[in-house]
């Protein structure tokens, strides 16, 4: 990472404010967002900084250095202004006493000084302050034509949402500073805000070159809380590129909101690698920003991709929900899609999404179910390393994004060797274990058995809405005739392991099965109407009969994920 910067370095909140440094948050950068829950942390932070004497971290800024002493705040804007709010406020406090008549040369001189060192100059011909920091496009205004200049607002109603909490920011510190320093004099007030506040309140300051090495830089340190997301990092790039026209930048604000509804900020980057993974190229987490830059150079470029993202956005987000009505009029589609949720897989998506686009909907079907197949014997019961299933599936995508003759054939061939042979397969099959006391396991399993059970029977059950239970045949609770047979050791190698776990109804699980002998369980197993179930013919059930039946459930599951 070292690389990517001109500086890194431990300062105080004096030090970054000193100097006659300016500090700027990007033009499109997310508007204030902290709430009062994020206010009380940080007024208690200072509580504890003033009686203990001892520094409090702030956590990481990224700041990219533009000359002249001016700085973008790539990640840190919340806090920056936050604290410049707070400032405000002490101030203020300092302001009051000095109206009251109370040491009034010396307090008025103190918030002269005070807000040269925290806030800015002050123009001698409009008597306004020139700030030393200042917000996107949609807070500034109001920042220093209310907060610097200690105005109310005429109409707290009409301030927009980020408006209103900077203002409620405001009086939240100012409340809390009249009643905690209720008697304190304005010196004892500046000492808080220059020595306690000032001095004590640290910050690990990164400076950056550039908005790609900021990018790379906030991804490693995978910032958390409300500050700046990839995302918004991303979507600044972009709108810097139409910002020379007032309408092409409304355009792509308004296209860049629909996309973020329908996907979410905090999807947005895995939504857009995948788009790119499937159309152009493979695309990691570090490097996505320096992709994104490589194919949006000009505002053309910009409204391009966003159309395809706009495009794309609706068939991403139905691809990761089975209820979508994208898949209301596809039962077995839409069984598909549920199936690829409970693996917990998602590589398949940059494929699965060009797919929708280009092939006819049989076409894509049949691809769906065939990922379906691939992913049951790689992901869930192999459970085999992902990288190379990733680019496996880009490519894909990007040949078939590519083609001028797309079609499920060309699609299968790119993927097939993701498939594992049905010797892999069965090995791999015969020691899986479901641990049924974990809900994502649990899914899987009910999957699993009603998948053999309608081979086995014919018989189609929904395994999300009919009542039939997970049995364990040697059942859970480890106790008596089954020690007879059973070791401690054996208890736990077998206990999960599919050929220990059968389907049973609710009924007879509940009050028949549940922790009796394997020859009463062999009755009550009988009557069950899962073919699965009733089938299980042992003369005793030993650690020998779960593998032997596990060796039979796995042979049965290579006719049932085949292509």
């Amino acid at each position: 990472m070292a690389s990517n910067l001109l500086d890194t370095k431990t300062v105080n909140l004096n030090e970054v404010l000193g100097n006659g440094k300016i500090y700027k948050v990007p033009q499109f950068q997310r508007d204030y967002s902290w709430s009062r829950d994020n206010w009380e942390d940080l007024w208690n932070d200072i509580s504890i900084v003033k009686n203990t004497g001892n520094p409090h971290y702030m956590g990481s800024v990224v700041l990219q250095d533009t000359g002249e002493k001016q700085f973008l705040i790539i990640d840190g804007q919340q806090r920056f202004t936050t604290l410049s709010i707070l400032t405000l406020a002490f101030i203020a406090r300092i302001q009051e006493l000095a109206d009251l008549g109370i040491d009034v040369e010396a307090n008025q001189e103190r918030v002269n000084i005070l807000m040269r060192q925290y806030i800015g100059q002050k123009d001698p011909a409009s008597l306004r302050y020139s700030s030393k920091i200042f917000l996107n496009e949609n807070n500034d205004g109001f920042y220093q034509q209310r907060l610097l200049a200690f105005k109310p607002p005429i109409n707290v109603a009409k301030l927009s949402d980020s408006e209103k909490l900077m203002w409620e920011s405001y009086g939240f510190f100012l409340r809390n500073i009249q009643k905690e320093y209720e008697n304190y004099s304005g010196e004892q007030l500046a000492n808080v805000l220059n020595k306690v506040i000032g001095d004590l309140l640290m910050f690990i300051q990164i400076t950056v070159e550039d908005e790609l090495n900021a990018y790379t830089v906030f991804e490693t340190l995978n910032s958390r809380g409300v500050e700046l997301t990839s995302t918004d990092l991303l979507k600044n790039f972009l709108f810097s590129l139409v910002a020379k026209s007032s309408t092409d930048l409304n355009h792509v604000k308004n296209q860049w909101k629909k996309i973020i509804d329908t996907i979410g900020l905090k999807e947005f980057p895995i939504f857009l690698r995948y788009y790119l993974q499937g159309t152009k190229q493979m695309v990691t987490k570090e490097s996505l920003f320096k992709v994104v830059k490589q194919y949006a150079k000009t505002n053309q470029d910009v409204f391009e991709l966003l159309d395809h993202l706009e495009s794309y956005a609706y068939t991403y987000t139905a691809l990761g929900a089975p209820d979508d009505e994208i898949w209301s009029t596809d039962k077995e589609l839409r069984g598909y899609i549920t199936a690829l949720k409970i693996f917990r897989v998602t590589q398949w998506k940059p494929l699965a999404m060009v797919a929708y686009e280009k092939l006819p909907s049989t076409d894509f079907k049949k691809l769906i179910c065939s990922i379906v197949v691939i992913s049951y014997r790689y992901n869930l019961i192999a459970k085999l390393q992902t990288n190379e299933m990733e680019k496996i599936y880009s490519r894909a995508g990007i040949n078939l994004y590519k083609s001028n003759q797309p079609n499920y054939t060309l699609a299968l061939n790119d993927i097939k060797a993701l498939y594992l042979n049905d010797d892999e397969f069965k090995n791999y099959f015969q020691i899986k274990q479901f641990r049924t006391n974990n809900s994502t396991d649990k899914k899987q399993v009910r999957y699993t058995l009603y998948k053999l059970e309608a081979q086995e029977s014919g018989n189609l059950y929904d395994f999300e809405l009919d009542s039939g239970t997970i049995e364990h045949i040697l059942p859970e609770s480890f106790s008596e005739p089954w020690r007879e047979v059973f070791t401690e050791d054996d208890y736990e190698r077998n206990i999960y392991l599919l050929g220990n776990l059968t389907l049973l109804e609710t009924s007879k699980n509940n009050k028949h099965a549940a922790d009796n002998n394997f020859d009463t369980k062999k009755e009550i197993y009988k009557d069950s109407k899962y073919v699965l179930t009733n089938k299980i013919n042992y003369n005793s059930w030993s650690p020998n009969s779960v593998k032997h039946r596990q060796a039979y459930l796995a042979k049965l599951a290579t006719s049932v994920w085949k292509i």
